[in-house]
Parts: C-alpha cells; structure tokens; sequence
C-alpha cells in the first residue's frame, strides 16, 4: 500500500522537475508534501448539494460567471497545464459564492467533489474584483450569459453520478473523470 502512494509522488515530483524552474518544483514539493485530508470536503458535498438546490427554487435571481486563475499559489507561473477554473454565484446584487470542482487528495487521481467558498477561490476572486489580481484570474466570456438552472442541473447530475477527478483529463478525456477545468467546460450552459 505505502508503494502504491509513493509512486504517484515520484511521478509528480520528476514531472514538474523536468517541466518547471526550482521555485516551481519547491512549490510543487510543498503541496504534495501538505497533510491534506479531503474527508471535509466529502462531508460537505451534502451541504454543497442543499446550496444549489435553494438557488434551484429561484434560479432567476442569481447569475454565474465563470474564471480561471493561477492553479495553486500567486507565485507559480501560469501555463495552459497549470490553471484553475471556477464558478462566482451571484444572488441581489452583493452576496456571492465561489464553486469549482476538486479533487479530495493531492494526487493525479481523487475522488471528485463540489465545492463553494475556497480559500483559494475566495482569495484569488477577491484580488481580482478588489485588489492586484496576483492570482491572474480571467474572467470566460460567454455571449449571452451562463444559465444558471441549465448549468446547476448539469452540476448536480454530476454529483449523482459519482464523477471522479483526474488532474490530465484535458489530455487524456477519461469516462466518468474530469478535473476543475473540464467540469466547468462540460456543465456550462449559455443562454438561449
């Protein structure tokens, strides 16, 4: 068992070795080395599932827009392999909520769980609207709009369906796997 995690570890350190400067690669260290147990975000996926559901019942009096930003921290340059993407739920105008799709460990493979209101979402959001945007978050451009009910639907379905997360999805298209920037590609739904 204790091989069997090491071995993903390895892979992941040898590839940002190979593809990245050392300051990447002590970054990168540091989070695979972060003792990061993702049983909370499991058992918030309920209360994640009841925050939809509640805007479900009015859906008109929300908006969502979509970002992507910097994957973990200010500091580490941003590729098209090192982005994040995420959801900004708006409700009257002031209270908003961020939701992106995570993995559940630092690894290549996870369980897969919704989320709302990271710390990094938050903060990154946060210095886009107010502050430097260190984060580099971008705002997606969709024409008309994003659905909210169309788009929410698909999320939930998502959850119903057991989907798992895989970091190279975008490479690889895996079944019934997605990472944060394909599950926002395949949920979103512009307006009619």
């Amino acid at each position: 068992m204790k091989i069997k995690r090491k071995i993903p570890i390895i892979f992941i350190i040898l590839f940002l070795a190979a593809a990245t400067s050392c300051t990447t690669l002590k970054i990168g260290i540091d989070l695979l080395l972060l003792d990061f147990d993702g049983s909370e975000l499991i058992e918030n996926e309920p209360q994640v599932r009841n925050t939809l559901e509640v805007i479900m019942l009015t859906p008109t009096e929300y908006t969502m827009t979509a970002y992507t930003r910097r994957v973990f921290t200010p500091e580490l340059k941003r590729t098209r392999f090192r982005y994040h993407s995420f959801y900004v739920l708006t409700g009257n105008n002031t209270l908003y909520k961020t939701l992106s799709f995570s993995g559940t460990k630092k690894r290549m493979r996870s369980i897969g769980v919704w989320v709302i209101n990271t710390e990094r979402d938050l903060n990154s959001y946060n210095s886009y609207k107010y502050g430097t945007n260190e984060w580099e978050v971008k705002e997606i451009k969709v024409d008309k709009g994003i659905n909210t009910k169309m788009t929410i639907e698909n999320i939930l379905y998502r959850m119903d369906n057991n989907i798992n997360y895989f970091y190279n999805d975008h490479k690889n298209d895996k079944k019934g796997m997605e990472n944060c920037n394909t599950a926002l590609e395949n949920t979103l739904v512009e307006n009619g």
